[in-house]
């Protein structure tokens, strides 16, 4: 397997990141010391780069697509520290303020602020209404989550509804917001979001290990929805993407 696929935005993948370091450390220290921010690579890289993919295929490499890229991160890390939160604090029996409800939920919260200052900085507050009801989806998503978490072992609907909302909205959100930056026609726009709704549900079914002969469906319509956007050599990574799910993580690290 060749590590090359992604060379064209390693560097950008590269700026996202360092871009992201930068704000995490506060005045109390690093934000790691108070939640768990530790994240596998691919979570490090496939939202940055479908957004990064998306704007090149319309030949876009600006500092706003980086902007955007960091936006977008931001937003899944902040979701994803409120989501492991505990109902109840065992900060006292651990002595871990990582594992506690307070510290946590002021992180998740600092990191949408970030994703606000960023969008702000780059001049993109027109992106302001989609990317928060992606949020408001997201949230909605988690919700359904917990209240329903004795419904889920064999309510393949209900998981699939849990993972549109909590994983596959950003995906597609990330990818079709990329599009509309690099001034990709609307009918573009529509076929990146229903590739990144259905890349995103394979993740997401992925991630909760539910993927299953039913649920290949959304390879299959990823791959149908990309065949409609340019052919131009980004078209080849999105495809390259949509079949790096398949890989281990060993894999993953090789390319990625």
């Amino acid at each position: 397997m060749s590590g090359d696929v992604f060379a064209s935005i390693r560097e950008d993948i590269q700026i996202i990141h360092n871009t992201i370091k930068s704000q995490l450390s506060i005045k109390a220290g690093h934000v790691d010391e108070y939640a768990h921010v530790e994240f596998s690579p691919m979570e490090n890289f496939i939202r940055p780069a479908v957004v990064l993919i998306a704007a090149g295929l319309y030949n876009c490499r600006s500092p706003k697509v980086i902007s955007l890229g960091a936006i977008v991160q931001f937003i899944f890390m902040a979701s994803h520290i409120h989501k492991q939160i505990p109902e109840t604090s065992v900060q006292s029996r651990l002595g871990d303020p990582r594992d506690g409800t307070q510290f946590p939920v002021l992180v998740g919260d600092y990191l949408y602020g970030k994703f606000f200052t960023t969008l702000c900085d780059a001049e993109l507050l027109r992106f302001l209404r989609p990317l928060a009801e992606i949020i408001g989806f997201m949230h909605e998503g988690g919700i359904l989550h917990k209240k329903s978490l004795h419904k889920l072992e064999d309510n393949n609907q209900l998981v699939n509804d849990i993972v549109r909302l909590e994983t596959a909205e950003l995906m597609a959100g990330a990818a079709r917001l990329a599009g509309d930056l690099a001034g990709a026609p609307e009918e573009d726009r529509e076929s990146l979001y229903e590739f990144g709704v259905n890349l995103g549900m394979v993740y997401g079914l992925l991630q909760r290990n539910r993927l299953n002969v039913q649920s290949m469906k959304y390879f299959d319509q990823a791959l149908m929805a990309l065949d409609k956007l340019p052919n131009r050599p980004e078209k080849a990574m999105l495809n390259y993407l949509v079949h790096a799910l398949r890989l281990t993580e060993e894999d993953v690290r090789k390319v990625v």
